[in-house]
């Protein structure tokens, strides 16, 4: 019992620090930092205006599953980000997985990035956010 949890364990943490460890190197580099904003705020302004879409014809499933893949997007994106610091881009991640869930409860990259991140949190022995 005590080495499955150990290696559970490890094997959080070796997610945790390698998570980490890409923030840290592509903070290391202004010209990366830069690309990287930019392309986070595209894929702000696409999950902006696919949930714009989706609240204004809400029966619509092509805008639906728009708006659910944008939010997914978005959401790998800023979980995956060396621009942005850990307690900025874990929560905000974990908020648009959550979004995203409670129109496709089963979206299978939404369900395990939720998780890992949640992981992440009770190993670091830290509430996980609201």
């Amino acid at each position: 019992m005590y080495n499955q949890f150990m290696l559970n364990s490890s094997r959080g943490l070796v997610v945790a620090l390698a998570l980490m460890g890409a923030c840290f190197a592509a903070a290391q580099n202004p010209a990366e930092m830069k690309t990287e904003k930019a392309k986070l705020a595209k894929l702000e302004k696409s999950y902006v205006s696919a949930k714009a879409a989706y609240v204004k014809t809400p029966k619509d499933a092509v805008k639906k599953r728009a708006y659910i893949t944008a939010t997914v997007t978005y959401g790998t994106a800023v979980m995956n980000s060396g621009a942005l610091a850990p307690r900025q881009k874990y929560p905000r991640a974990l908020n648009l997985y959550r979004e995203a869930l409670k129109l496709d409860p089963k979206n299978k990259e939404a369900l395990e990035n939720k998780k890992m991140i949640e992981d992440i949190y009770r190993q670091m022995g830290r509430p996980i956010p609201k």
